[in-house]
């Protein structure tokens, strides 16, 4: 007679078995596997460029948000705010920069001491083989710059008309926190229609967005695309909202 308990057993077994490597394969190809190129449009044409000529333009108030690729997928997001009268901001959600650092430098995931230029940054980011990093950029106002700092520095509460926000993010949310950030209170700069738990999918978004450029960086290869302009009336593609 078959002993049915062991044969549920050993069928609970092996389901569990081809279960697990279907989860990864499908987590796999759901990030970004290939990294940033098949979502770059492809008439833009990048031209070379230096780490060093991406320091900031003085008096020039700047929104930076930076995707970082590693050997198979995309695994973190980051948010930097340069406004002329203020320090910069560098928001690291659920990132690790400086948390091995003597001196304390993060604030609720805010790098308030001593944040880093972007040359910084990919110098820290490559420890860790990362292998690419793609960073969009905004030209802003004076006034919207400051707004978005004063939303990073102060957070908000329940009664705030886009809702309570804080800075403070767990692991793996890194890019669901910058989504929502920039659909919540980016409105003006940048149309972000909800939040992407992946980072490859804000890319998708972002690429719509008409940035002032797209930096790309690999170890000894760094370029610069400067997108074509998107006509102001224009949508973002219903298949990335979907996604």
């Amino acid at each position: 007679m078959v002993n049915r308990s062991g044969l549920a057993g050993k069928t609970g077994t092996f389901g569990m078995r081809i279960l697990a490597p279907m989860l990864l394969c499908i987590c796999l190809t759901s990030c970004c596997m290939h990294a940033p190129a098949p979502y770059r449009p492809s008439t833009w044409i990048g031209t070379s460029t230096t780490i060093e000529s991406t320091a900031d333009i003085p008096d020039q108030p700047l929104l930076q948000v930076i995707i970082v690729y590693g050997p198979m997928w995309c695994h973190h997001t980051a948010l930097r705010v340069v406004c002329p009268d203020r320090p910069v901001l560098f928001w690291d959600p659920g990132g690790s920069y400086g948390v091995s650092d003597p001196e304390d430098v993060r604030s609720n995931d805010l790098i308030r001491i001593k944040p880093p230029g972007i040359e910084a940054y990919l110098q820290f980011i490559w420890k860790h083989s990362s292998t690419e990093v793609e960073i969009f950029e905004w030209d802003l106002t004076p006034e919207q710059a400051r707004d978005l700092l004063d939303v990073l520095l102060q957070g908000t509460d329940k009664d705030h008309p886009a809702g309570r926000f804080t800075t403070t993010t767990l692991g793996l949310f890194c890019s669901a926190a910058v989504s929502d950030f920039l659909h919540r209170f980016a409105g003006k700069i940048v149309t972000v229609p909800r939040s992407f738990f992946f980072p490859h999918d804000l890319a998708k978004v972002l690429y719509t967005q008409s940035p002032r450029r797209v930096l790309w960086f690999r170890r000894k290869q760094q370029t610069m695309y400067v997108p074509h302009r998107i006509p102001s009336g224009d949508s973002i593609p219903s298949h990335m909202l979907k996604q």
